[in-house]
């Protein structure tokens, strides 16, 4: 594994989710259509006018809050470590990957709350890495839909997220080559095998480890292991 498969697969993610995104937009910018229209037609009531303006201005925020951050995480770059909130970071990802997961008919639970402290790491390889564990749990799921659960701790030992699915599990036979480069079960040109080698090599380049394991009582969870730097 390298950084120039690493941004490959960058790329031919978020490109998976522009579909997500572009959904997204569209419901600010039928706010802003609609909020327009009406300030035409009611352009004499003032305190109509003025509560319409705000919601444009509202949803032009939003918008513009959406294409900024996508912007930002699908572009290639050399590993950073910086501090950031782990809480921004996964609302970001929901947010591309919501539309994505609804098509498998999962529904996502987030975590109820977060840690206040800041994770240092590299925060858009630790968000590719998530997304990849949140797409390979929803396709698990894909054929029942169901919960997919993600949680966020932090302990003496460090951060803990761990993606759990509700799909089958992992056959015995194949838990050797989940890591391995190109495997897959799944067909289609969605599906070529990158998702869990990238994200264990991400975590494992910010100083952690990725196990992934068959639940008692069915289901399959994805640990993400990380040391807590100062």
């Amino acid at each position: 594994m390298d950084r120039k498969k690493v941004e490959q697969f960058r790329l031919a993610l978020f490109g998976r989710m522009v579909m997500g995104v572009s959904h997204e937009v569209d419901n600010y910018l039928s706010v802003i259509l609609g909020f327009a229209e009406l300030i035409q037609i009611e352009g004499g009531a003032r305190n109509k006018t003025l509560d319409g303006a705000g919601k444009i201005l509202n949803a032009g925020e939003k918008i513009n809050t959406i294409i900024r951050h996508f912007s930002h995480y699908v572009r290639p770059h050399a590993p950073l470590h910086e501090p950031f909130s782990p809480a921004e970071m996964v609302a970001d990802c929901l947010v591309f990957s919501k539309y994505d997961l609804g098509r498998h008919n999962v529904n996502l639970a987030p975590p109820e709350s977060y840690p206040a402290r800041l994770l240092t790491a590299d925060r858009r390889d630790l968000a590719l890495a998530l997304l990849a564990l949140l797409f390979n749990g929803a396709e698990a799921m894909a054929s029942s839909g169901g919960t997919l659960r993600l949680d966020v701790s932090l302990t003496n030992s460090g951060w803990e997220f761990i993606v759990a699915d509700e799909g089958p599990g992992i056959p015995p036979d194949i838990a050797p080559s989940i890591f391995e480069e190109g495997f897959t079960t799944k067909s289609g040109i969605d599906h070529a095998g990158m998702g869990l080698p990238v994200a264990r090599y991400l975590v494992s380049e910010a100083g952690g480890v990725l196990a992934v394991e068959t639940r008692l009582g069915g289901g399959c969870s994805a640990t993400v292991r990380l040391p807590a730097r100062q």
